[in-house]
């Protein structure tokens, strides 16, 4: 019996190394950060930032492997399972991470916590410089319009080429959930140092909440894509 021919690449699927390089930067850069931010979460006492330091060093992660994986998809000119692994289990921990942060938030405010126990200063400057790397990383991907569409408007792209397949979109979609938390923090940590009536413990808590919003749209929406794969 002839043995059965290998599996063709995939024509429509174009992966280059810039995949790779992009989803390098947004490795070192989001690891790196998110060691420092989360040193500094426990020692301003901030909720909000601790739970943007644990999305940042899942998102890490995700783009590591998310880069394994277009390596692979390169060298064999196709997607395999290992494209929707990685965005499946980032998926799972991502949810479990936020929920804990949520619940940890919600206890604070029910317990009426108030006074100045986070320092907000910190907690803006750590919010700027993330929104920096965010800026950073979202222009990287502006080569992939069509992933852009599949993660804020959750439509299907029109081709592998413009969207970068299923790792450049879980990458992404890791990219614009991380700005929305960065905003979150930012706002509420604003509000708080501009009105003395808003206790910076409170204004902490609801940034907590905020932030798990976004994160968990995305989540759910990098979820469904896996799935569909």
């Amino acid at each position: 019996m002839a043995d059965p021919p290998p599996p063709q690449p995939d024509p429509s699927l174009k992966l280059t190394k810039r995949e790779e390089y992009t989803l390098g930067f947004t490795t070192i850069a989001f690891m790196a950060f998110s060691v420092i931010e989360m040193i500094y979460a426990f020692s301003s006492n901030s909720m909000a930032l601790l739970g943007d330091a644990v999305a940042m060093m899942v998102d890490a992660c995700t783009y590591m492997f998310n880069g394994c994986a277009i390596r692979r998809a390169r060298q064999q000119g196709k997607e395999d399972k290992w494209a929707v692994l990685g965005p499946v289990i980032s998926t799972f921990v991502l949810i479990g991470a936020m929920i804990y942060i949520f619940y940890d938030a919600v206890s604070t405010l029910a317990s009426g916590a108030s006074g100045d126990g986070v320092n907000l200063v910190v907690v803006l400057a750590f919010g700027l410089a993330n929104l920096v790397i965010d800026i950073a990383s979202g222009v990287l991907f502006c080569a992939y319009p069509d992933a852009y569409k599949a993660v804020l408007v959750f439509a299907e792209p029109e081709s592998l080429e413009a969207d970068g397949g299923m790792n450049i979109r879980s990458a992404l979609t890791h990219v614009v959930a991380d700005t929305y938390r960065t905003i979150a923090v930012l706002v509420t940590a604003s509000a708080a140092m501009a009105d003395d009536a808003i206790s910076s413990t409170a204004a902490d808590a609801w940034g907590a909440i905020a932030v798990e919003i976004p994160v968990l749209v995305m989540a759910f929406g990098l979820g469904r894509a896996a799935w569909n794969r």
